[in-house]
């Protein structure tokens, strides 16, 4: 019997990769200084003032409260029940996906909803089939909705979204443009500290959550943390730094600048980020400069016919209306943020236009370009994208504001190709300070634009280069140096990483990213016992990330330590439990390591279910079977891997085993000539 393993502790990883990417530094102190801008001291700026939630503002805001309660933002994200339901139940059609082969449909139990993955063989009959619980939706129902399951507070996306417009569920978006994820793509605090409104970060995992999670985007997203203020309106008494102090932000009294900020947290996307460094994606406070907590950075070429569904900021900054009020004209020119306004939004616009542009300084009647006092100004001015030209699904409007606007024909076309086929991009920082450690962060964006748009290796040069240039210039920090490590690490220079990564743990002992990479480069050195060591300290400091209880629990296998590794992947699937890598490392080890292939036919059944398309997923279960003596079990299994993959010379090799032991041998011989006909030199190793 052949065994399939592709368990390798670099390739295992690749996701946690990510995770290192975009949490680095998550948690820290943003800063304790209060914010001054003008004549006002902020003190709801300070790290120490908690967030209390909208409904603390009800009591002394009703008015506003209960207009905003109405707006969208204010339900971006739900907890999915039957009293919120604005989608068609039942779903009358199942959603295919031909690339994958795969089927989804939404279902409703009572007050609970499931997303539900199959596919058919020819005959029709269910091959696979995976169900998984849409626990919070995110979407305000206005465009769309998608949904995701809650598993120990981190938050995975479901493959099903409900398009508002055409009334009809579809693959959430980006599935179909690149590539089918479906149900691992994980959604972090760059994602939901957009989405919703401030929660509450482990201080013991990435990207984990802490409860009660907050619903929707609500008034502190604007206004800054509000229990200063509050406590001050319930009379207690505030120890005021001076006179001009202020225990709540206001944003209209905010210099413009500032007031931006406050809008362009969530509503600038760009193509790279860098966070600073013990900067979290939950540490920006209204009041607060972005560019001192992050950096975004967009392609050097604009194109005007195609821009990103949250880049209104960066695309409303490229207007004549913003560069020529020098700075005054900012968001809350335009935007009823509280949802006060009574009549019709063309109404709303137009006021808001003829603000600056009064009806009579336009050209009238007899010219080509006549306006009226009365005219709808967003159409030839702010181009709108149907439903049917944006990734998302949604109408969306171009906040770049221009006088032939109406003439651009919107084509997302170059935005949907493969990004190798759109060319290579240029960065060019749009909000960054410009200070001495600007290099660093610029080689961080290039690294997140390689990790999450492409992964073209001239990207990493650059990165390179500008890592470098940082340490030449400041000495090297330990962020620099861990992100250096991490990048040589990418591209297999495993003795430069080592030396990068240790230079960093020098600099900072309590590195968690640094002490985990480190142990990754390590195991691909081939030092398994240094490997665990530094696995062993990151699972110390960071107690709560599956990643590091499975990376230390494959070499801890590999060093032969089978018991301490089954107890460190237990745990690993503890926190997470739809991590196939682990299944299959404990179903190898049960099966191989202990001869126990009743302990281990679960892990692998449930492997199988996860990762269907895997290669040895269906090999190795029908292994365990073949072990069991499960002969009609295993024939099934192999069976399956080979409706899958006709060419699989193992599926075939292992079935000519099992119709054997079964005693059939016509169809084992028949298996046997199968093989031979893909690859004739088996003949050695097939023959019984």
């Amino acid at each position: 019997m052949s065994w399939c393993s592709d368990m390798n502790p670099r390739q295992l990883c690749c996701i946690s990769a990510f995770l290192l990417l975009v949490a680095s530094g998550c948690g820290g102190d943003s800063g304790s200084d209060y914010v001054r801008d003008g004549d006002h001291l902020y003190l709801n700026t300070a790290a120490e003032v908690a967030y209390v939630g909208s409904d603390a503002c009800r009591d002394c805001h009703l008015e506003l409260y209960q207009s905003f309660m109405k707006t969208t933002t204010a339900h971006s994200m739900v907890r999915l029940d039957s009293s919120n339901i604005i989608e068609s139940y039942p779903q009358i059609n199942p959603v295919y996906d031909p690339g994958q082969d795969f089927y989804y449909e939404m279902i409703q139990r009572g007050n609970r909803f499931f997303q539900r993955e199959y596919r058919l063989d020819l005959t029709g009959e269910i091959i696979h089939e995976r169900i998984m619980e849409a626990h919070y939706a995110i979407g305000s129902g206005k465009n769309l909705r998608m949904y995701f399951h809650d598993e120990n507070g981190m938050f995975y996306e479901l493959p099903l979204t409900w398009y508002v417009h055409r009334g009809e569920w579809d693959l959430s978006p980006g599935y179909r443009e690149f590539g089918n994820l479906r149900f691992s793509r994980f959604a972090g605090s760059k994602c939901l500290a957009c989405h919703n409104d401030h929660m509450k970060v482990s201080p013991i995992a990435y990207e984990r959550f802490l409860k009660p999670y907050p619903l929707g985007i609500g008034c502190e997203a604007c206004h800054g943390p509000g229990d200063l203020h509050i406590r001050q309106e319930r009379g207690e008494t505030i120890d005021l730094p001076s006179d001009d102090a202020r225990t709540i932000v206001n944003p209209v009294d905010l210099s413009p600048r500032r007031q931006i900020d406050v809008c362009q947290q969530c509503h600038l996307q760009g193509k790279g980020w860098a966070l600073w460094e013990g900067v979290g994606w939950f540490d920006f406070r209204p009041g607060m400069l972005l560019e001192d907590r992050w950096s975004v950075f967009t392609d050097s070429k604009t194109k005007r016919e195609a821009f990103k569904v949250a880049n209104s900021a960066y695309r409303f900054a490229q207007s004549r209306c913003f560069k020529e009020s020098h700075g005054v004209t900012t968001c809350n020119t335009c935007h009823d943020s509280h949802g006060t306004f009574k009549g019709s939004s063309i109404e709303f616009n137009r006021q808001n236009c003829q603000k600056c542009h009064p009806p009579e300084s336009l050209p009238g009647k007899g010219s080509r370009f006549a306006h009226g006092p009365n005219d709808n100004c967003v159409p030839c001015h702010m181009k709108q994208t149907g439903t049917e030209n944006t990734l998302h699904g949604v109408i969306n409007t171009d906040h770049w504001i221009r006088v032939d606007a109406d003439s651009t024909h919107i084509d997302w076309t170059s935005y949907r190709t493969p990004f190798e086929r759109q060319g290579l991009v240029s960065l060019s920082p749009f909000l960054d300070a410009g200070d001495s450690s600007r290099f660093q962060r610029r080689g961080v964006a290039w690294i997140d634009y390689f990790r999450n748009y492409d992964n073209q290796a001239p990207y990493l040069d650059s990165a390179m280069r500008y890592l470098e240039y940082d340490i030449q210039l400041r000495g090297g920090t330990p962020r620099t140096f861990y992100y250096l490590g991490d990048l040589q690490h990418e591209r297999g220079e495993y003795r430069k990483a080592q030396t990068a990564l240790q230079k960093a743990l020098r600099l900072k002992e309590r590195y968690p990213e640094a002490w985990f990479r480190l142990g990754q480069t390590y195991a691909a050195l081939g030092r398994n016992d240094s490997a665990a060591s530094c696995y062993r300290t990151a699972v110390g400091l960071l107690p709560g990330e599956p990643a590091y209880f499975e990376s230390l629990g494959i070499t801890l296998a590999e060093q032969g330590s089978v018991q301490d590794a089954i107890d460190t992947l237990k745990e690993a699937l503890r926190l997470d439990r739809y991590n196939p890598a682990v299944y299959a490392y404990l179903g190898n080890i049960y099966a191989l390591s202990l001869d126990q292939p009743a302990l281990a036919l679960p892990f692998l059944r449930e492997r199988a279910v996860l990762d269907p398309d895997n290669p040895d997923a269906y090999v190795n279960l029908g292994n365990v079977y073949l072990m069991l003596g499960q002969y009609d079990k295993a024939i099934d299994t192999y069976a399956l891997e080979l409706y899958y993959r006709p060419g699989s010379l193992m599926a075939l090799y292992n079935l000519a085993r099992a119709y054997d032991l079964s005693g059939a041998p016509e169809k084992a011989e028949d298996a046997r000539a199968r093989a031979m006909a893909i690859n004739p030199s088996m003949i050695g190793a097939i023959r019984p």
